[in-house]
């Protein structure tokens, strides 16, 4: 798969070659780490077909860098992406295109109710491939999403992560009320 991968990457127009191999870089880690061997990768070779990076305002974008699912965008805050740890932050957006579905990606709803919790795992699974960054914006939601994969399960995290299932992680929420 991570063959098709470079092709699909290859071929994409939108991006210069340096990016295109600092990606193919995270997408290596994350595919050949044993955590994540289980994970289907067609939805980021779809992805990676159309993929851009587009500079955004830093009233837009108030972090180094945000992935759009809705438009298949990394965006970046220039300034603060060049004082930042960018092998994290491509690794966060990178999760986002891996997850990718319509206008959401991971576990979060249509509405973004649980963005939060979202952008939580996906930060504790970037810390988990490429490490922890001195300025961590979202100390609180790892905190949160800790603290309920200790009620719901890892497990249950994940799955719900890699397959947009939003309800499995609601309904192990309301099943862990009952206990």
């Amino acid at each position: 798969m991570l063959e098709t991968l470079k092709v699909t990457l290859d071929a994409n127009t939108n991006l210069t070659p340096e990016v295109k191999e600092n990606l193919m870089e995270l997408i290596n880690i994350f595919a050949t780490n044993e955590a994540f061997k289980g994970v289907n990768l067609n939805n980021l070779n779809e992805r990676l077909k159309t993929l851009n990076i587009k500079r955004e305002s830093k009233f837009l974008v108030r972090m180094p860098a945000r992935y759009n699912a809705f438009t298949n965008e990394i965006l970046l805050n220039e300034e603060m992406f060049k004082n930042s740890d960018a092998k994290h932050w491509l690794m966060h957006t990178l999760l986002g295109v891996i997850t990718g579905k319509d206008n959401r990606y991971g576990f979060t709803t249509t509405d973004n109710k649980m963005i939060a919790l979202c952008e939580g795992y996906t930060e504790i699974l970037t810390n988990y491939l490429v490490g922890d960054v001195d300025n961590n914006y979202f100390t609180d939601e790892i905190i949160m999403t800790n603290l309920i994969s200790k009620v719901i399960g890892e497990d249950t995290l994940f799955e719900a992560y890699f397959n947009n299932d939003s309800e499995k992680v609601l309904k192990a929420m309301i099943d862990a009320e009952g206990k």
